[in-house]
């Protein structure tokens, strides 16, 4: 009887400590993954603060990029819209200079100055007198009237075949089987006037 006790106090006292070491180790597994948890939450942290500066770095670094282009390519804009200050040149003009006035700004009063004319005479004032060439000519058994340089008079040939652009030049002008020939001619003498006196001499052939 005794023999048995004994054993059975060693089983009670065995029995008793597998259990407490049982306890033991099943409260220490949460214990361990408790501090998984909290290191797992300190690392997550550690990199949304990571993840949070290159952001907030990024956003900054995209707003001076989008201001840098928004301010250099307003500016374009703004120099073409801002009007232009034209500040002349401090010198005196090149007909005023003292070279070109006298007998040479004389000799060029009387020319052929008037444009998109085929022939045309004015002075070099504001009210002077004009003259021109006016004729008919015959297009397709039609009469137009020609004066004005233009391409639908389809003449074969006009313009100056020589000048020298102060007291002479001669001009050859072909409408349809018809030939003009213009001479304008200036010179300078004691009973003329100012800028001299000039001249025109037109010829004409007609093939038919």
């Amino acid at each position: 009887m005794s023999g048995n006790g004994r054993r059975s106090a060693r089983s009670r006292i065995k029995s008793s400590t597998d259990v407490d070491e049982f306890d033991r180790r099943r409260n220490s597994k949460p214990d361990r993954e408790v501090r998984k948890d909290r290191i797992g939450d300190h690392s997550f942290i550690r990199i949304l603060n990571v993840n949070i500066k290159a952001l907030l770095g990024f956003v900054v670094l995209a707003f001076f990029i989008i201001l840098f282009l928004i301010l250099h390519l307003m500016k374009p804009v703004e120099d073409a819209q801002r009007p232009r200050v034209v500040t002349p040149f401090p010198a005196p003009k090149i007909m005023d200079l003292p070279q070109f006035q006298g007998e040479h700004k004389e000799s060029l009063y009387w020319g052929t100055y008037r444009p998109q004319v085929y022939l045309g005479i004015r002075a070099r004032t504001p009210q002077s007198l004009v003259a021109g060439l006016m004729w008919i000519g015959v297009k397709d058994g039609r009469y137009f009237m020609r004066h004005v340089c233009q391409d639908s008079d389809e003449l074969s040939t006009y313009g100056w075949t020589h000048h020298n652009g102060r007291d002479y030049g001669h001009q050859v002008l072909i409408d349809h089987g018809m030939t003009l020939a213009t001479s304008f001619l200036k010179s300078k003498e004691d009973g003329s006037g100012y800028g001299g006196d000039w001249t025109v001499r037109i010829d004409v052939k007609s093939e038919k």
